[in-house]
């Protein structure tokens, strides 16, 4: 699969011409900064359209309906977060420990006028706020993602209620799954990744920890 025109790209996910201007901003910034510092695999930069941007644009369609804040953790060179706000979303946090990467990503929204704010920061050291969706991209296996994610859970009387999530996971995804059905229940719906045979997407709507101590 090759990306070379805005055609191209709404063979596979349907964007406003605006966005698709917004796409090549972030492509030609990443492309120069590259040079100086590593924010994608060497192997991947010859097919950033499809590795990267399309990649994370695939999300879109499951996120529609999500009005609250979405978090992205571990933003890295902007994939999903970055991408997700380009596309329309409001309300997006991108979270990046690395200074560096942080100056990339504003860089690419002032560039891009794109709407995002920027968490230079961990993300067990973020400030804690009201979160309807995380997504994360090749960041962590599932157990650690969701053990970040349970920070911004709501404590109830019998459980904790956590944001929706939506990650994109390689081939070990059913191995993550089986190891965290140890400690958590989990209700999910698993789809087919569109840039890669191997991928795919799980949105989790619900956790319930097993054996969680209420007192």
């Amino acid at each position: 699969m090759k990306i070379n025109s805005y055609n191209d790209f709404c063979l596979h996910q349907n964007v406003s011409r605006e966005t698709y201007e917004k796409f090549k901003i972030f492509y030609k910034t990443l492309i120069k900064w590259q040079k100086s510092i590593n924010l994608i695999s060497k192997s991947s930069i010859e097919n950033i359209w499809v590795r990267h941007i399309l990649d994370s644009a695939q999300l879109y369609r499951y996120t529609r309906k999500i009005n609250g804040n979405i978090l992205d953790f571990g933003s890295g060179a902007g994939f999903p977060g970055l991408i997700l706000a380009m596309m329309g979303h409001k309300n997006i946090h991108l979270v990046e420990s690395d200074q560096k990467k942080c100056t990339f990503l504003r860089e690419v929204a002032m560039l891009s006028e794109t709407d995002v704010t920027i968490h230079n920061n961990r993300i067990e050291n973020l400030k804690l706020f009201d979160v309807e969706l995380i997504t994360a991209r090749a960041l962590a296996p599932l157990n650690k993602l969701i053990n970040y994610a349970e920070a911004f859970s709501k404590k109830t009387v019998s459980n904790k209620i956590f944001p929706k999530m939506l990650f994109l996971k390689g081939k070990s995804y059913k191995k993550e799954i089986l190891e965290l059905s140890k400690t958590k229940k989990i209700s999910f719906q698993e789809y087919q990744s569109i840039t890669d045979d191997f991928g795919k997407i799980l949105y989790i709507n619900s956790i319930n920890v097993l054996n969680i101590n209420n007192d």
